[in-house]
């Protein structure tokens, strides 16, 4: 069933929503080889936004097709992931140069997820969703868990990535997945208490 702004309705994640949210987890590797490849290694301001861009795009349609979302709300998510990942690159970036250590990977990661997770949640909010907001905390912790767990295996910083690799992006999506469970839950609670 779907809501009168075009996408899914809380109703509809369920078991199998976050089954397909956690399929999306292919989307970080991909999106990260294509923003490494089109825009170059995130070790400059330039490069690290066109890359963020790339690679948040890539995440985002993956995301948005795991939660089935219509034409418009597909739109949005894709460039409030897109745009959330590049700006917040391109900050980091800017402050402290290519990120090389693992100190500086989580704070990129607690950035991204932020910046996403806002963008993200201004989406759900627009969907209805009731606790959207816990949405952009749940974000900036993922992304931040995602990376410490791919620098923790021994991934290498200096290649100059845009975002985490398949271990970390499978516990961030575990995390959001879960959380976005809820997410959806309180908004059918609060969908049923209005009607």
């Amino acid at each position: 069933m779907a809501s009168p702004t075009g996408t899914v309705a809380p109703t509809d994640f369920g078991r199998s929503g976050l089954l397909r949210w956690l399929v999306a987890i292919v989307a970080f590797p991909i999106g990260g080889t294509l923003g490494y490849a089109l825009g170059g290694p995130a070790a400059t301001v330039p490069a690290a936004l066109i890359s963020g861009l790339i690679t948040g795009a890539v995440i985002g349609l993956g995301q948005a097709l795991a939660l089935g979302l219509r034409p418009q709300a597909l739109v949005l998510w894709i460039a409030a992931t897109a745009v959330g990942l590049g700006v917040a690159l391109a900050i980091v970036t800017a402050i402290i140069g290519q990120i090389d250590t693992s100190t500086d990977a989580v704070l990129l990661g607690a950035v991204s997820g932020l910046a996403v997770g806002a963008g993200q949640a201004a989406v759900l909010l627009r969907e209805r969703a009731g606790r959207a907001l816990v949405w952009v905390g749940a974000s900036a912790l993922a992304w931040a868990i995602g990376w410490f767990v791919t620098t923790g295996i021994g991934v290498g910083l200096a290649p100059g990535w845009s975002v985490y690799g398949l271990s970390g992006a499978a516990v961030s999506q575990i995390i959001t997945g879960v959380v976005l469970w809820r997410v959806m839950a309180s908004g059918e609670v609060a969908a049923s208490a209005q009607s």
